[in-house]
């Protein structure tokens, strides 16, 4: 699909507003296209001044979530972004020409999988023969994945519903899915509002978040990818010190009360991290997971989609 046809058949069914200039003057360093989640990157920046006198532009693209961003960023419509590893890998066997030169380490649980509150299923043991919305390829169909291995089931033992996590939340409202598995703050609002998250998810799968760039922007804007790069660790590191000034940010930017994003923090904070060989090995286990559910079509090495250069 010509990238012109993409770019504009995503405006239209996302809604979402592309190419913000977070910078108030052209600079002279040139051009840095970063894709952002809503409540992202640019609030961590902004919060520690990251964003003030850059020496380059940086233009601003909003996704709801990591397969979208990943797939802008495989056809070269943004320059770096961040996401879910488990999304990452599912890219990275379709062969998109993306790697990752960041992490984050979540510190408690990652994805769960939630259900009402009048629900019979008190365990993740118990999702065999379950209807389950999630997005295809995140990390929370990676959890569901896990679980049944961990069960002893096949990994076909649940009908998946892929959803966005807005579709996701109403399927499981609305009772067309038995549960929905997701990540936070999602799944603390889904316990404000009477849902269960299941217990026993912590530790099934990989818990980072990643950083990526497209491979022609690492050759080609190497030097301001690592700028952004360094601040955006520096984000992340203010934002595991400062939970509760930082859920105060995320409030303004997303709505959501200080409460939720507090809530979120007591759960799990998410301080930067080198890219080791255990993260590598980690996200080895996740392809080797997708091609034993036929997500990916072989086996494929990991290792190819990491460039340690950016931080060791």
């Amino acid at each position: 699909m010509p990238r012109r046809q993409f770019l504009g058949r995503f405006v239209a069914g996302s809604g979402l507003a592309l190419v913000a200039a977070c910078s108030r003057r052209a600079a002279d360093g040139g051009v840095l296209r970063v894709g952002d989640q809503r409540g992202g990157q640019r609030v961590v920046l902004a919060a520690t001044g990251a964003l003030d006198h850059l020496p380059y532009k940086v233009e601003w693209s909003a996704f709801p979530n990591a397969a979208p961003l990943l797939e802008a960023l495989s056809i070269g419509a943004i320059d770096t972004g961040y996401g879910g590893d488990a999304a990452f890998i599912f890219a990275l066997g379709s062969g998109a020409q993306i790697k990752v030169i960041g992490a984050q380490k979540h510190t408690g649980p990652g994805p769960v999988v939630v259900v009402r509150g009048d629900s019979p299923v008190h365990s993740l043991d118990q999702l065999a023969g379950l209807r389950i919305a999630t997005p295809r390829g995140s990390i929370a169909h990676n959890l569901v994945l896990a679980a049944l291995e961990a069960a002893g089931k096949p990994l076909d033992a649940v009908d998946f519903a892929f959803l966005s996590p807005h579709d996701g939340e109403a399927a499981l409202k609305g009772g067309s899915v038995d549960a929905w598995a997701i990540w936070d703050p999602n799944a603390t609002v889904a316990t404000k509002q009477g849902a269960r998250i299941l217990p026993g998810g912590e530790g099934l799968v990989p818990a980072y978040t990643l950083e990526f760039a497209s491979q022609n922007a690492i050759a080609g804007k190497r030097a301001l990818l690592k700028d952004f790069s360094d601040k955006l660790y520096d984000g992340w590191r203010w934002a595991a010190a400062h939970p509760d000034a930082h859920a105060a940010l995320m409030e303004k930017e997303t709505g959501l009360s200080a409460a939720i994003w507090q809530e979120t923090a007591r759960r799990s904070l998410r301080p930067p991290v080198p890219i080791t060989p255990e993260l590598i090995a980690a996200e080895q286990q996740t392809a080797d997971r997708y091609v034993r559910a036929g997500l990916l079509p072989a086996k494929i090495d990991v290792a190819r989609g990491f460039d340690t250069s950016f931080h060791s």
